[in-house]
């Protein structure tokens, strides 16, 4: 009688302990506790919701392309810089270009880019300040 009341005390504990994590009962662990439930407010979320605005807001004359190690962003795309002289060969050569480089970026990357823009006749471009 006391094999099947210490098994039957073991089942119970078991089972309390399943369902209070499984409805959270612990604090916030359990199903549906890393979706994001409580808190819509998060950093990623914030910037995906910005930018629809940034993107209507955006001067159709100006261009920007972000120089980041030895890898070219322009228009949230990372190119080859063949590539983002396609890309850019679709612009105006009035069209002000914007270059932006992080910590990371190489001298050369940027140096090459300026050059292909030469290359290509686009003199309206800056190097924006970190």
């Amino acid at each position: 009688m006391k094999k099947i009341l210490g098994i039957l005390l073991i089942l119970i504990i078991a089972a309390l302990i399943f369902a209070l994590i499984y409805f959270k009962g612990f604090g916030g662990f359990g199903k549906d506790s890393g979706e994001g439930k409580k808190n819509d407010t998060s950093a990623s979320e914030t910037v995906d919701k910005a930018e629809p605005t940034t993107e209507a807001g955006k001067d159709e004359n100006a261009a920007e392309i972000t120089v980041s190690g030895h890898d070219y962003l322009f228009n949230n795309e990372k190119l080859t810089l063949d590539a983002l002289a396609v890309e850019i060969g679709k612009l105006d050569k009035e069209t002000e270009i914007t270059i932006t480089s992080d910590d990371t970026a190489a001298k050369n990357t940027v140096d090459e880019l300026t050059d292909k823009l030469d290359e290509l006749g686009y003199k309206n471009y800056k190097k924006a300040d970190k």
